[in-house]
C-alpha cells in the first residue's frame, strides 16, 4: 500500500493545475491577499482565498482579475462557504465562473449544486472533510478532489489524527487527497505523501511569509509558539478551532465551567449544547460575544516548526529540499 501511495506524489494534482510542487497555500480568513496568492503562483504551488476576504461583490471580480493580470492565468482557488449561513455563496460561485477560476474548494454544507456549476464550467471542485462518511458524500456528488483536515490544523479543525484519516481516505476513494493539518516543514510534507496526500495544504506557514499582509505581533505570535500554544475552542465564533493562545484568547473566557464542559464532551448532551450555544448566540447571550479575527489569530499546531519569516518563495525551496533529501528518489517532484 505504501509503495503505491508514493509512487502517486504529486501526480494527478499537479497535472490538473499545472503546478511545480504539490503545495496549497490555505485559504485564510483576512490573511490572503492577491499579493499573497500571486506570490503563491509564481513560487509553482497554487496560490488559493477565502471568497469572504471580498465580501462586496465587484471587490471579489476585481482581487480574481488582478491576480489573473499577475500570474497570467487563472490556476488558482477559491474557497466558498457553501452553507446557508453565507448568503452570497451562489453570487460567489458566479462570478468565480465567470472569471475562469479553475478550482473551488468547499467547506460546509452540500457541494452538490456548486459541483454541478464547476463542472459545466469546466473547473474543478475540492471539498473540506473530516472524516470518511463526509469524504463519502463529496464523492459520490462527483468531487474532483478531498481536502483531509486533520486535528492540529490551524481555524475550524477535524479530530481525527492524520495517520488514520489520509491512509484511511487514500484506501477507500480514488480521488486526489491533499493533507490538511500541522504541515509546515519538508519532514511533516513526506509523513503526509506517504500516508496518501498527493498534495499538502499549508496555511500557518505562509503566515509568518514576508508576503503575508497581517500585523507583525501576528507573525511574531506564530514565531515565539509551540504546538502546546494552540488551543481547540468554540468561544471565537461558536465552532471548535485552533488559535493561539495569548492574553486576547485567555480574556474571552478560554476555560468552559465544568457544567459546560460535561455537555459539551457527553455523547447525549453534545448536540443540545450546541444547540443552546447557537440559540444563546442569537438571543445575544454573555457567551455571543463576537470576537476579533483581527485580535483573535488562528494558527495550527505546524508552528512548532516555524522560526523565521521568509519570503514565500524561500520557504517553499526550503520545504521542498527537506522533503527530498527524506524521500530521495521515490518524490518525483
Amino acid at each position: 500500500m505504501t509503495e503505491q501511495m508514493v509512487k502517486k506524489d504529486g501526480g494527478r494534482f499537479c497535472r490538473d493545475f499545472g503546478l511545480k510542487y504539490p503545495i496549497v497555500l490555505a485559504p485564510m480568513f483576512l490573511v490572503n491577499t492577491v499579493e499573497l496568492v500571486s506570490a503563491a503562483a509564481e513560487a509553482g504551488i497554487l496560490g488559493t482565498f477565502p471568497a469572504m476576504n471580498y465580501r462586496e461583490p465587484d471587490a471579489l471580480r476585481q482581487a480574481i482579475r488582478e491576480i489573473k493580470d499577475r500570474i497570467g492565468h487563472a490556476r488558482f482557488g477559491i474557497n466558498i462557504i457553501v452553507q446557508s449561513s453565507n448568503k452570497r455563496r451562489e453570487e460567489q460561485m458566479q462570478i468565480a465562473m465567470e472569471e475562469g477560476v479553475q478550482l473551488i474548494i468547499t467547506s460546509l454544507g452540500n457541494p452538490k449544486w456548486f459541483i454541478e456549476e464547476a463542472h459545466a464550467a469546466g473547473a474543478k471542485v475540492y471539498c473540506d472533510v473530516v472524516g470518511l462518511e463526509h469524504a463519502q458524500k463529496a464523492a459520490d456528488l462527483g468531487a474532483d478532489g478531498l481536502i483531509a483536515v486533520s486535528c492540529g490544523a490551524g481555524g475550524h479543525a477535524g479530530s481525527t489524527s492524520p495517520f488514520v484519516l489520509l491512509p484511511m481516505l487514500a484506501e477507500r476513494l480514488d480521488l486526489p487527497i491533499l493533507a490538511a493539518g500541522a504541515v509546515s516543514s519538508g519532514r511533516t510534507m513526506a509523513a503526509a505523501m506517504t500516508l496518501g496526500a498527493e498534495g499538502v495544504y499549508m496555511g500557518t506557514r505562509f503566515i509568518a511569509s514576508a508576503e503575508a499582509q497581517v500585523p507583525q505581533a501576528f507573525k511574531e505570535a506564530i514565531l515565539r509558539s509551540g504546538a502546546e500554544d494552540i488551543v481547540n475552542t468554540d468561544r471565537v465564533d461558536g465552532f471548535p478551532g485552533n488559535f493561539i493562545r495569548d492574553e486576547n484568547l485567555i480574556r474571552s473566557g478560554l476555560k468552559p465551567g465544568f457544567i459546560e464542559y460535561v455537555l459539551s464532551y457527553h455523547p447525549r448532551f453534545k448536540r443540545l449544547y450546541s444547540l443552546s450555544r447557537a440559540a444563546a448566540s442569537l438571543l445575544g447571550g454573555a457567551s455571543s460575544k463576537k470576537m476579533s479575527y483581527k485580535t483573535i489569530w488562528s494558527a495550527g499546531q505546524g508552528v512548532e516548526f516555524i522560526d523565521s519569516v521568509k519570503p514565500l518563495a524561500e520557504i517553499v525551496e526550503t520545504i521542498i529540499s527537506e522533503y527530498r533529501s527524506i524521500v530521495g528518489e521515490r518524490s518525483g517532484i
